[in-house]
C-alpha cells in the first residue's frame, strides 16, 4: 500500500473514530436531556400538587367548620330543633356567607329531608335513604368523620353536586339524622390557572379510594368515575402517599393519553391530588433540540473546524435557557406561595383578617402581653338589624355595608391593633397595650365613626350602626376564647339596652 493510499486510509479510519465519538457524545448528550426534562417536569409536578393540597385542604376545612358547627347546634339542641326558623336561618347564613357553597339540607333518622335551604315552606317529601352517605352513617354506628359523596344529581334542585355529610347523634349515640352540605364541583376552578404547566395538562381531585371528584379540563362522564383499579390506586398510593408514576403506555382510561402522573394524598381529608402532564409534551421540546443538534452535529462531520464553536454556543445558550427557566420557575413560586398566604389569612369580602388568622395572631399576643405584664382588650362590633338590610335592600348593599363598616373601623385604630372578620356581620377587634378605659374610648369612636356612613342605594339611603361588647384579659392563664366568650356577653347587653352603644365587663363582673 502506497503512501498516499495509506494516509488516506488513515484519514478515513480517523474520520470514522471521530465520526463514532461524536455520535455516542451526541447519544449521551440527548440521552441526558431527555432525561433531564422528565426530571423537571416530574419536580414541577410535585410541586404543583404540595400548592394544590394546601389550597384544597383549605376549603375542604371552611366547609367542615361550618358543617360541624351545625351538627353541633343540632345536637345541643335535640333532634327536634332540625325543623325550627332559627336553625332554617342559620342554615341561610351559612349558605349566604361561604362562597361555592350551594345547599344545606337535614335529613331524619329514616331518611326523610326535614328542612333545607332551598324551601323555607311548603317542603316536598323527599327521602334520601338510599344515598350511599345515608346508610354510610345510619348503618355503621356512630361515625363523627366527615362523608365526601361522589358528584350526583341532586333530588331537590336536579344539579350536579358533591355531597359533604355528617351525622347527627342523641347524647346516648343513637343515629338521629345528618347534615348534608352540597357544593358545586365548580368550587375547585381555581385549580386550573396554576402557572408553569404545559400545555395539555390535566388537574384532578379523587376520593381516596379511586372515585373521581373534579377535573380541568372536564371530559364527558368523568365526574364520578371510578379509577380504583389504575396502578395508581393499586401500586403507586399504596407504596407513598405522594410522589409520580407513569399512566399505561396505551394511554390513560380517563383520556387515552400517556402522561407523567404527580399525585399527593391529603393528610386531613380522604383525597387525592393528581397533576398530569401530556408525554409528548415532554418530549416536544427535547424533539426540536434533537433535531437541530443533529443539524449541527452533521455540519460539524463536514467542517470539523467549526465543532468547538458550535458547541461552546450551544452549551451557552443551554445554560442561559435553564438559568432563565429557574428564575421564572422560583418567581412564580414566590408569588403563588404570597396569595395562598393572603387567601388563608384574609377574608374575602372585606378584605380584613379572616377569623383563623384572627384568633391565630390573638393567641401569640396573649402569650406576650402574659410575659411582660402588661394590659390587653378585645372588642366584638356586630352590625344591627343586619338582616333588616339584606332583605330590604338585597345582598348587594350588606355585603358593601360590611366593606364600608370594616374600612371605616381601620381608619379609627392604631397599627399595632388588629381588625378582623369573626363571621357574618361579627367583627372582632385586639388592642394590646390597652386597658378597659382605653378599650371603652377607642369603642366609642368606632360606633360614632361608623355611625356617619351614608350608603346611597336605589330609593334612599343606608346608615348601618354598630353594638360593641369589650372585655379585658384580667385571669391568669385566660385564652382568647375566654376573653371573647366575656366581650360576647358584653355584646349581648348592648344589644339589650337598644343597640348603637357601647358596654364592656371586666373579670370581676362576671
Amino acid at each position: 500500500m502506497n503512501r498516499p493510499t495509506l494516509h488516506r486510509f488513515y484519514g478515513w479510519v480517523l474520520l470514522g473514530a471521530l465520526t463514532a465519538a461524536i455520535l455516542a457524545v451526541f447519544s449521551f448528550l440527548a440521552w441526558k436531556d431527555f432525561d433531564g426534562r422528565i426530571t423537571a417536569a416530574a419536580r414541577q409536578g410535585h410541586d404543583t400538587t404540595w400548592f394544590l393540597a394546601r389550597s384544597v385542604s383549605e376549603r375542604f376545612r371552611q366547609f367542615d367548620r361550618e358543617l360541624s358547627d351545625l351538627v353541633g347546634r343540632i345536637e345541643a339542641a335535640g333532634p327536634a330543633s332540625m325543623k325550627s326558623p332559627d336553625v332554617w336561618e342559620r342554615m341561610i347564613h351559612t349558605t349566604q356567607s361561604v362562597e361555592h357553597l350551594r345547599t344545606i339540607g337535614l335529613v331524619d333518622h329514616s331518611g326523610r329531608v326535614v328542612s333545607h335551604t332551598d324551601y323555607r315552606d311548603q317542603l316536598p317529601s323527599i327521602k334520601v335513604a338510599d344515598r350511599a352517605y345515608f346508610k354510610f352513617f345510619a348503618e355503621g354506628g356512630v361515625q363523627r368523620s366527615l362523608f365526601i359523596s361522589p358528584p350526583f344529581v341532586t333530588r331537590v334542585s336536579s344539579e350536579t353536586a358533591l355531597a359533604l355529610v355528617r351525622g347527627i347523634y342523641r347524647p346516648n349515640g343513637a343515629f338521629a339524622g345528618l347534615v348534608v352540605m352540597t357544593i358545586s364541583p365548580d368550587a375547585f376552578d381555581l385549580l386550573g390557572g396554576m402557572p408553569n404547566l404545559p400545555s395539555g395538562s390535566a388537574i384532578a381531585i379523587h376520593r381516596r379510594d379511586g372515585i373521581n371528584l373534579f377535573r380541568v379540563p372536564p371530559l364527558p362522564g368523568q365526574l364520578g368515575q371510578d379509577l380504583s383499579r389504575t396502578a395508581l390506586f393499586t401500586q403507586s398510593l399504596p407504596q407513598a402517599p405522594f410522589g409520580v408514576a407513569w399512566t399505561r403506555p396505551e394511554g390513560s382510561v380517563v383520556d387515552g393519553t400517556e402522561r407523567l402522573l404527580a399525585y399527593r394524598s391529603l393528610d386531613e381529608w380522604p383525597l387525592v391530588v393528581v397533576v398530569g402532564v401530556l408525554r409528548r409534551e415532554i418530549v416536544a421540546g427535547w424533539r426540536a433540540d434533537w433535531m437541530r443538534n443533529a443539524l449541527l452535529v452533521g455540519i460539524a462531520l463536514v467542517g470539523f473546524s467549526w465543532l468547538a464553536v458550535v458547541v461552546q454556543r450551544q452549551i451557552t445558550s443551554r445554560l442561559e435557557v435553564e438559568l432563565a427557566l429557574t428564575q421564572m420557575e422560583i418567581g412564580h413560586r414566590l408569588k403563588i406561595e404570597e396569595e395562598l398566604r393572603v387567601w388563608a389569612t384574609t377574608d374575602s369580602l372585606t378584605g380584613i383578617a379572616n377569623r383563623r388568622h384572627f384568633l391565630d395572631i390573638a393567641d401569640r399576643e396573649i402569650q406576650r402581653t402574659r410575659r411582660y405584664g402588661r394590659p390587653l382588650s378585645v372588642l366584638i362590633m356586630d352590625a344591627d338589624h343586619f338582616k333588616s338590610i339584606n332583605d330590604g335592600y338585597g345582598h348587594a348593599v350588606g355585603d358593601e355595608a360590611l366593606k364600608a363598616i370594616a374600612r371605616v373601623a381601620a381608619t379609627c385604630l392604631r397599627d399595632a391593633d388588629l381588625l378582623g372578620r369573626l363571621g357574618g356581620e361579627e367583627f372582632g377587634v385586639l388592642l394590646p397595650e390597652t386597658d378597659l378605659a382605653g378599650a371603652r374610648e377607642l369603642a366609642e369612636r368606632l360606633r360614632a365613626a361608623v355611625a356617619e356612613i351614608d350608603l346611597t342605594v336605589a330609593g334612599g339611603s343606608v346608615r348601618p350602626t354598630i353594638s360593641i361588647g369589650g372585655a379585658d384579659l384580667s385571669a391568669e392563664g385566660e385564652g382568647i376564647d375566654s376573653v371573647l366568650a366575656r366581650a360576647d356577653q358584653a355584646l349581648y347587653r348592648a344589644k339589650e339596652r337598644g343597640r348603637n352603644c357601647v358596654e364592656l365587663v371586666a373579670l370581676a363582673a362576671v
